[in-house]
C-alpha cells in the first residue's frame, strides 16, 4: 500500500505508519498468510434475530390508528391501549400518534401486532408505578415438563451423547411433533459449568433452577421414529444424561416501535419493556428512559425467548445504579439466537448483561459507554456473565467503553469477540463524580469464565483518562487505575474450573500499551476476515465510515460506527436523521444553532447560552413543533460555520 499524499493524515493518526507496516507484513510479504479461523470446538455459524425468519428484516405491518385516547399526560391510557391490541387484527400495528400517554397498568402484546409510535419525539408514553410494556404471561404449565424454582426438575430424557454439530437427536422419553420447539439440556459438567460463584449460590440461573446452566433452544423440523431432526446444530456437546423441554411461546411475531418510553413513575423492580416467552418478537427505534429504583429493573428484558431482535434503540438512565437495578439489555434465564445491533446504551450500570444464561445471540455494532454504579468508584460496564451459563455468544463491531465477565454467580464460556473497539475507559458525559478510581482494563475476564477468544479488536483509547504507556500488558487485575491501566485482565483457575487466561486465544488484538499487535495465539493466519456474522457490508450500513470499522488491517485502527455517529449527531446516511434526539450533540456556549426548511426559511435558532440545558435538542423540537422533512443545519461558532443536510424520518 502506498503512503498518502496527504501528510496531515499521517498526523491525525500517527499510528497509521505503523499500520501501513503492519499492512506490508500481512500482504507484501512472501509468506501467503491463510484467513484466520477459530478452531470449530469455539465458534457456531450465527444466525439471530430476523436473520432466521425474514430474510434480516423485520415485517412492516399495516398501522391502525388507535382511538379513544386521552393522550393528555394525566389521564391512564393503559386500558385504552390494551384494548386496541386486543381487538387488532393479525399483521397489523396498533399506531399511538403523536402525543404524550400516560400508562399506569400493564400494556401486553399479543401475537402478529406492534404497538408502534410517530418517533421517539413525537409519541412519548410515561410509565406510572404500575405501568409495564411486556408479552403475554408465561406460566410455567407452558413448559413440559414444568419446573421449579431452586428445584432440580427434570426433562424428557434423549438417548446416547449428543456431540456439538448434531442436528439428529434420538429420543428416550417423552413425544414431539415436527414444528414443536425445545430447549436441549444436560446434567452440568463440573469441569466448565457451575452456578456456584463468589457470591454464593445461584438459585436462579439456568432455568430459574440453579440447574441445567448450559442450554439452547431449537425447532423440530423432522421426525423419524423417535429420531428427530432439529433447525440448528447443536452448539455444544452434551454432558451427562441429556434431556429436553418443550416450550409453548405465547407471544410470536410481535414488536414495540418507534417510540420513547420513560418510567416518570418509579417501577420498582420491573423493566421498562419485557420480552417473555417470545417467538421472533422485536424492539424497534425505541428510546427508552429511567429505570426503577430496585433489582431487576432494566430497560429491555427478554426471557425464555427465541429469535429476538433489539434495534436501532437508545436505552439510557435509571433512578439507581444499585445492584441489580437499571440494566440496558438484559437476558435472564435460557435464551437462544438473539440479535442486538445499532443501539445506543449510555449511564447504565451494565449496559448489557447476561445474567443465569444465553446462547447464540450476536451483540452487533453497538455503541456503550459512560456507564457508573451505585458507589461511582468503579468503571461501569457491559458484562457478559453475571450469572450461569452464557456460552457461544459473539460481540462484533461493538464501541464498548468496559466489558467485563463477572464470577459472582458462576460461570460462561466460549464467548468470541471479533473487530471491536474495547476502550477500558468511558468519555465521562454526565456521570456523577467521574472519574472512577478502578477498573481501567480493556479486556477484563474474572476467573470461572473460560474459552473466551478474542481476535482482531482494538484494545484501549487514546485522548482520555488512562494512561495506556504505563499500562500492564497481561496479568489480573479488576481494579487497575487511570494511570497503571491494564489491557489483558484474565482471572486463573478456580476450583475444577481451568484458568480464564489458559484457556481464552487471543489473536490480531492491536493495543495501545503496545501500539501494534501483542500476540498471535491463533498461529500463522493472520489475515482477517471481515466479519465473523455478514457475508457482505449490512445493507443499513452508512457511507460515511467504512466496514468494517475497527482492527489493525484497518487504515485508522478506528472508525466510529453508525449507533455513535448518531449519537454525536454525525451523519450517517439515513441513520443520521434524528438531529433533534437528545442524543445528538449541543454545541459549545457561544455557538449560534440555525435550521431552514427546504424552502430556505427560518424555523429554528437557538444561541448556547441555552446548550447546558438537559434535553436541549428535544425541547427546541418540541417547542418549535418541527414536521418531518428535510432540514438544512447551520452551526456557527467564531470564524467557523458548517452547514448539514438533515432529514427526519421515524
Amino acid at each position: 500500500m502506498s503512503t498518502p499524499k496527504n501528510p496531515s493524515y499521517i498526523q491525525r493518526f500517527p499510528h497509521r505508519q505503523k499500520t501501513l507496516f503492519l499492512f506490508a507484513l500481512l500482504f507484501c510479504s512472501s509468506h501467503a498468510f491463510a484467513v484466520y479461523n477459530l478452531p470449530s470446538s469455539r465458534s457456531i455459524t450465527w444466525l439471530c434475530g430476523s436473520d432466521i425468519w425474514n430474510s434480516g428484516t423485520l415485517p412492516n405491518y399495516t398501522s391502525v390508528t388507535c382511538s379513544g385516547l386521552f393522550a393528555d399526560g394525566t389521564r391512564d391510557d393503559a386500558a385504552n391501549i390494551q384494548a386496541c391490541i386486543n381487538n387488532a387484527a393479525a399483521n397489523t400495528a396498533v399506531y399511538l400518534p403523536a402525543g404524550t400517554y400516560y400508562v399506569n397498568a400493564t400494556v401486553r402484546l399479543k401475537s402478529n401486532v406492534v404497538l408502534r409510535g410517530a418517533g421517539p419525539l413525537g409519541t412519548i408514553i410515561n410509565l406510572g408505578t404500575n405501568g409495564w410494556l411486556t408479552t403475554q404471561n408465561m406460566p410455567t404449565s407452558l413448559l413440559d415438563p414444568p419446573i421449579s424454582y431452586g428445584v432440580h426438575s427434570a426433562g424428557y430424557s434423549l438417548a446416547g451423547s449428543p456431540q456439538k454439530g448434531d442436528q439428529a437427536l434420538t429420543l428416550a422419553t417423552g413425544s414431539v411433533n415436527v414444528g414443536d420447539w425445545i430447549s436441549v439440556f444436560s446434567d452440568d459438567d463440573p469441569s466448565l459449568v457451575t452456578a456456584d460463584g463468589e457470591d454464593g449460590h445461584c438459585t436462579w440461573c439456568g432455568e430459574n433452577t440453579g440447574y441445567h446452566l448450559l442450554q439452547q433452544i431449537v425447532k423440530v423440523t423432522a421426525k423419524n421414529a423417535s429420531v428427530i431432526t432439529i433447525s440448528k446444530p447443536l452448539y455444544y456437546t452434551l454432558f451427562t444424561s441429556p434431556q429436553y423441554r418443550k416450550y409453548t411461546f405465547p407471544t410470536q411475531y410481535a414488536g414495540f416501535e418507534n417510540f420513547k418510553v420513560s418510567a416518570t413513575g418509579d417501577i420498582g423492580a420491573r423493566p421498562i419493556v419485557t420480552l417473555r416467552g417470545a417467538l421472533f418478537c422485536w424492539v424497534k427505534n425505541l428510546e427508552t428512559y429511567n429505570t426503577g429504583s430496585s433489582s431487576g429493573s432494566a430497560h429491555v428484558d427478554v426471557e425464555f425467548s427465541y429469535g429476538c431482535e433489539v434495534r436501532d434503540s437508545y436505552l439510557h438512565d435509571g433512578r439507581s445504579s444499585a445492584s441489580g437495578a437499571n440494566y440496558g439489555m438484559y437476558f435472564q434465564f435460557v435464551n437462544s439466537d438473539h440479535k442486538v445491533e445499532n443501539n445506543i446504551m449510555r449511564h447504565n450500570r451494565h449496559s448489557i448483561v447476561y445474567q443465569a444464561g444465553g446462547s447464540g445471540t450476536a451483540i452487533l455494532y453497538n455503541y456503550m459507554d459512560d456507564n457508573f454504579t451505585d458507589d461511582l468508584s468503579y468503571l461501569g460496564s457491559a458484562r457478559t456473565s453475571h450469572g450461569a451459563h452464557p456460552y457461544m455468544n459473539l460481540f462484533e463491531g461493538n464501541i464498548i467503553s468496559h466489558i467485563a465477565a463477572d464470577n459472582f454467580w458462576g460461570t460462561s464460556s466460549h464467548f468470541v469477540f471479533f473487530r471491536n473497539w474495547l476502550w477500558g475507559d468511558e468519555t465521562g458525559t454526565g456521570v456523577p463524580s467521574f472519574p472512577p478510581t478502578s477498573g481501567y482494563a480493556a479486556i477484563d475476564i474474572y476467573p470461572l469464565n473460560t474459552y473466551y477468544s478474542f481476535v482482531g479488536n482494538v484494545l484501549g483509547v487514546t485522548g482520555m483518562h488512562t494512561t495506556w504507556s504505563a499500562a500492564t500488558l497481561r496479568g489480573f487485575n479488576e481494579y487497575a487505575s487511570r494511570s497503571t491501566p491494564i489491557v489483558y485482565s484474565y482471572g486463573g483457575a478456580a476450583g475444577s474450573i481451568p484458568s480464564t487466561d489458559a484457556t481464552s486465544i487471543n489473536h490480531a488484538n492491536y493495543d495501545y500499551k503496545t501500539n501494534g499487535v501483542a500476540f498471535w495465539e491463533g498461529g500463522a493466519d493472520h489475515v482477517l476476515k471481515n466479519s465473523m456474522y455478514y457475508s457482505s457490508t449490512p445493507a443499513w450500513w452508512c457511507s460515511e465510515t467504512p466496514w468494517p470499522a475497527m482492527g489493525p488491517d484497518v487504515a485508522a485502527i478506528h472508525n466510529d460506527i453508525p449507533a455513535k455517529r448518531r449519537y454525536d449527531g454525525l451523519p450517517c446516511g439515513a441513520m443520521s436523521v434524528k438531529p433533534f434526539m437528545p442524543m445528538a450533540t449541543l454545541w459549545p456556549d457561544k455557538a449560534i444553532y440555525k435550521v431552514y426548511d427546504i424552502k430556505g426559511r427560518l424555523v429554528l435558532m437557538f444561541k448556547g447560552d441555552r446548550s447546558g440545558e438537559k434535553g436541549l435538542a428535544r425541547q427546541l423540537a418540541i417547542e418549535h413543533n418541527l414536521p418531518f422533512g428535510i432540514y438544512l443545519c447551520r452551526i456557527s461558532a467564531g470564524g467557523f460555520t458548517v452547514v448539514e443536510k438533515r432529514l427526519i424520518v421515524w
